[in-house]
């Protein structure tokens, strides 16, 4: 069979019928991609110092020791981990004749109370990367700010499948499929949500003869209010019927029937 003449117009159209499932889940997945995750990126890149990002193992396994002094002992007061605020040491050290500064968080907070401005501290250091012997690193845990675009995300992708799904398959029944006559159940109105009325349709409930004589039942949605005027229950409607799988079927658009003039 030819296929139908169907406009992307009619795929917005079911996508806005599939509302609100359909809108909040483009938002969340656009606002995920294009707005929380470059946000994230931005305020990592911006806020974290070169320090934080050192790969302390290597420096670990590696690193030549060397002397340092402390130059400044300092909480991190937007940080509380039960009740403490990891400490940042600054301290200078001699590389090849130059003098280096470099700092260094901790929450090894027992070992750095005898520490203060002056003090000679052991550190080690390979490939302009330093930290402090004996002290375990604090790294701030910047992965969990991922965790809300991923949420995001996800729901974004849920709602898509609730709204899209039903709408990319109407509209390929729309181009594919086989007309069928279907018998109208019921029609029931559908208010969609409280005070904006978002998502206000007619589920049409209603079944149709497989090839083979048996009874298949379908239900479809609608925004064209006229069919709880112009039809009730036993009535005959046309149906799209998909030519691969009788068992999925969509009721025959009225007016997207006259505009793409399908003559059906």
């Amino acid at each position: 069979m030819n296929k139908r003449e169907v406009t992307f117009s009619n795929l917005i159209k079911l996508i806005k019928d599939r509302r609100p499932f359909s809108i909040i889940g483009i938002v969340f997945i656009f606002s995920s991609i294009f707005i929380l995750l470059p946000s994230i990126l931005f305020m990592t890149k911006s806020f974290v110092e070169a320090y934080q990002k050192y790969d302390f193992k290597k420096i670990e396994q590696n690193g030549t020791e060397k002397n340092a002094k402390i130059t400044d002992l300092r909480p991190i007061n937007n940080v509380t981990i039960n009740g403490e605020h990891p400490l940042k040491i600054s301290y200078e050290f001699l590389d090849n004749g130059v003098i280096k500064s470099d700092k260094f968080q901790t929450m090894d907070l027992e070992k750095t109370n005898e520490m203060k401005i002056g003090s000679e501290i052991k550190i080690k250091t390979f490939e302009n990367q330093t930290k402090i012997q004996n002290l375990e690193p604090f790294i701030f845990p910047f992965y969990l700010f991922y965790i809300l675009p991923f949420i995001f995300f996800v729901l974004g992708s849920v709602f898509s499948a609730i709204g899209l799904i039903p709408a990319l398959r109407d509209y390929n029944l729309y181009k594919n499929g086989l007309v069928k006559e279907g018998t109208i159940i019921a029609l029931t109105p559908n208010s969609g949500l409280p005070i904006t009325n978002i998502g206000q349709s007619i589920l049409i409930n209603y079944y149709y003869l497989a090839a083979n004589g048996q009874k298949i039942f379908g239900k479809s949605k609608t925004t064209d209010f006229s069919i709880m005027t112009e039809k009730k229950a036993e009535d005959k409607i046309k149906l799209f019927v998909s030519e691969n799988d009788e068992t999925k079927s969509c009721m025959v658009p009225k007016l997207e029937a006259m505009k793409n003039n399908w003559k059906i």
